[in-house]
């Protein structure tokens, strides 16, 4: 049971949980008003939590070593050697062979085509890149808003303007969330070597004012939505109201960008912004 529970763990299940609910929010989008079947919202969201499943296995077994020298990851199961590196590879290939497959057969190629190089973008791009470049986030911030798109292409078999608004939304809100826990653990990335702030040597100010700016930028991208959604004003309080929320999140940490606390309230702010929003678009649909 042990040995299962290690497994378990190289998905990284909260992390996969919540970037797999934004492929559902997609897919509930996608599909609202028309007739879906069984199969195809079975074979979406098995696919789809196998592909970011073997996404974060894969991540695992390439920098165990990085992940050892860090308090915050040295307990996942490589790094604490409850499992091999070889054991990594080979359970995050076979989900993401049985993710990718799931959805070419059973959903459509367009989405399989996504899962496929989500995996390859997040683990053999984005991973290595972290320990050489910041613009690591650039990539790694593109397979992390593959999934909405994914789950909106699955239920209307075809890209769209909400879909790539969905993308673009969720393409924004990785930087104010992953800099927030690039302050908090800096001195813990930079003794293993990864290199995760804005640029290189970025202080606390210069990260608080991009984190700003950028949440800025994801609240006007989640007001672009107001048009296509039936009750529009209801869609538009609501994003207003939790936007505010998330900027005085990030307009406290620039306050006071060396008080550690001011940044971890960027990142709470930052969990649960996404999902409720998606959640108030399904609602205002």
């Amino acid at each position: 049971m042990q040995k299962l529970r290690a497994y378990w763990l190289l998905s990284k299940p909260r992390v996969t949980l919540l970037v797999w609910l934004t492929t559902v929010a997609g897919f509930v989008l996608g599909g609202w008003g028309q007739p879906l079947q069984g199969g195809l919202v079975a074979a979406t969201l098995i696919g789809s939590w196998l592909v970011i499943a073997s996404a974060n296995a894969l991540n695992q077994a390439i920098e165990w070593r990085q992940d050892a020298l860090m308090p915050r990851t040295a307990m996942r199961p490589i790094a604490s050697k409850r499992t091999a590196p070889w054991e990594g590879w080979l359970i995050g290939t076979l989900w993401g062979v049985a993710g990718v497959l799931s959805l070419a057969l059973w959903v459509n190629l367009p989405v399989a085509v996504l899962g496929a190089v989500s995996i390859i973008l997040y683990a053999f791009v984005y991973t290595p890149l972290k320990r050489y470049t910041h613009l690591c986030t650039v990539v790694g911030a593109i397979p992390g808003a593959t999934p909405p798109l994914a789950g909106w292409v699955a239920a209307q078999g075809s890209f769209s303007v909400e879909a790539w608004l969905l993308f673009a939304l969720q393409f924004v809100w990785q930087f104010p969330h992953f800099w927030a826990i690039a302050w908090l653990y800096n001195r813990e990335y930079a003794q293993a070597g990864f290199r995760m702030l804005p640029y290189e040597g970025a202080s606390a100010e210069a990260t608080a004012w991009l984190v700003l700016l950028y949440t800025l930028g994801m609240v006007a991208l989640s007001l672009l939505f107001t048009p296509f959604l039936e009750r529009a004003w209801l869609y538009a309080a609501g994003a207003l109201t939790l936007g505010l929320w998330a900027v005085r999140a990030a307009y406290r940490f620039l306050k006071t960008p060396e008080n550690l606390q001011t940044a971890r309230g960027v990142l709470v702010s930052s969990l649960a912004y996404l999902p409720l929003l998606l959640l108030w678009l399904i609602v205002s649909a």
